[in-house]
């Protein structure tokens, strides 16, 4: 497929635990809404930056780590995302592990200058941290409001964090307690947040990417930025370039039934999108093996530059490199992705995602349960319906 260099200023210009614990998830029934000001554009961002890259450079193991210490506990910024709860500094990075893992929004000429929530995942590592899977949390889920009387504020789960406080560690603090009370995981083991921009530069660093499309599309900022360039995005795996991979990465209006080559099983609207995400990790990462950016020291140490840029991290006192050699085992071709079997309700004129009554409200509450007991393995053979394929 023919590419178009793209430019970075242009991008720019875009805009741009513990064991289980004492009390499992609280109910997640459907709930009268209120009215909420969100004010999150509707665009998605690449995430689960920190595990992605920190999977990439402990591949080589311990001597490798030692090489590149300095530049990868020095590529992104660290912060008191999580609070108060327990350090672990000093002490071995034992599983299962629970990373919470946001993608922000942040458009150059936003005046408030307030990052969004606008991709939520939870990144769970199994004991033996040799398997990872992804859960994706849809934005707009409806949650209880933090701080509030229960049962009397409803909000979506993006807007914790967008009103969370004026400080990024207080609106992470705010989507940390809020996933906390809806998951019944007492306490994050890790927490990132990365912006779409370091994923877009790690592509330019790669040159490209191979994204495998379930239908033909065509792209809503494509034709937004190119109206006198219509074009069909095909069906099927073809390379992509940095500006492309945005187009594509951006994308939920394409995954309607409005579109006559619309694959209900791929996902629909936002959960397509979400999946399209996933899929371009686990892609990028595959090209970053086969790049030999896993087994070159100076070829990954570009790669985390440029996703380490847009990269804010709290891993409860341990460093970057600690948990890239915690991680070294995971394997990025193993991982698997799961979505939430939540539904779009019309609520006081606001759409949310819901958990509705029955069959999926009990499959979510066993999966926060799976997340809390380290039992992913058996609620994935239990649930392949919800598994993400690619």
């Amino acid at each position: 497929m023919a590419n178009d260099a793209s430019d970075d200023n242009a991008l720019e210009k875009e805009g741009t635990g513990d064991d289980a614990p004492e009390s499992g998830a609280p109910d997640l029934a459907v709930l009268p809404a209120k009215k909420t000001k969100t004010g999150a554009p509707w665009w998605a961002k690449v995430m689960v930056g920190v595990g992605a890259v920190l999977m990439v450079a402990a591949g080589g193991g311990a001597v490798y780590a030692k090489v590149m210490l300095d530049r990868i506990n020095n590529a992104g910024t660290e912060k008191n995302l999580l609070g108060d709860g327990d350090s672990q500094a000093g002490e071995d990075i034992k599983g299962p592990l629970n990373l919470l893992m946001i993608g922000t929004d942040m458009r150059v000429n936003d005046s408030d200058k307030i990052d969004r929530a606008d991709s939520i995942m939870i990144l769970h590592i199994n004991k033996d941290l040799t398997k990872a899977n992804i859960i994706s949390v849809p934005r707009d889920l409806k949650v209880p409001c933090n701080d509030e009387p229960e049962g009397t504020c409803y909000t979506k789960v993006n807007g914790t964090y967008a009103d969370g406080g004026e400080t990024q560690e207080e609106r992470f603090q705010g989507l940390a307690e809020s996933l906390s009370t809806l998951t019944g995981i007492k306490q994050f083991d890790g927490a990132a947040i990365i912006g779409f921009e370091g994923f877009l530069k790690a592509v330019k660093v790669l040159g490209s990417v191979e994204l495998c499309l379930p239908m033909d599309m065509q792209l809503h900022h494509q034709m937004k930025e190119q109206p006198n360039k219509p074009r069909t995005f095909k069906k099927g795996c073809h390379e992509y370039n940095q500006r492309e991979a945005l187009w594509i990465v951006r994308e939920r209006y394409a995954y309607s039934a409005e579109n006559p080559d619309f694959d209900p099983d791929w996902g629909v609207g936002d959960y397509g999108r979400q999946h399209m995400q996933q899929h371009f990790i686990k892609q990028l990462l595959k090209k970053a093996s086969e790049e030999g950016y896993i087994t070159n020291p100076t070829k990954v140490g570009d790669l985390i530059d440029a996703v380490g840029s847009t990269l804010t991290y709290h891993f409860r006192g341990h460093t970057p490199v600690d948990m890239a050699f915690a991680l070294r085992g995971v394997k990025p071709n193993s991982m698997k992705t799961v979505r939430l079997p939540s539904e779009t309700s019309m609520e006081g004129g606001e759409s949310f995602e819901v958990i509705p009554e029955g069959k999926p409200l009990t499959t979510t509450e066993e999966l926060f349960k799976a997340l809390r007991e380290d039992t992913m393995d058996e609620w994935i053979a239990e649930n392949p319906k919800l598994l993400n394929k690619d």
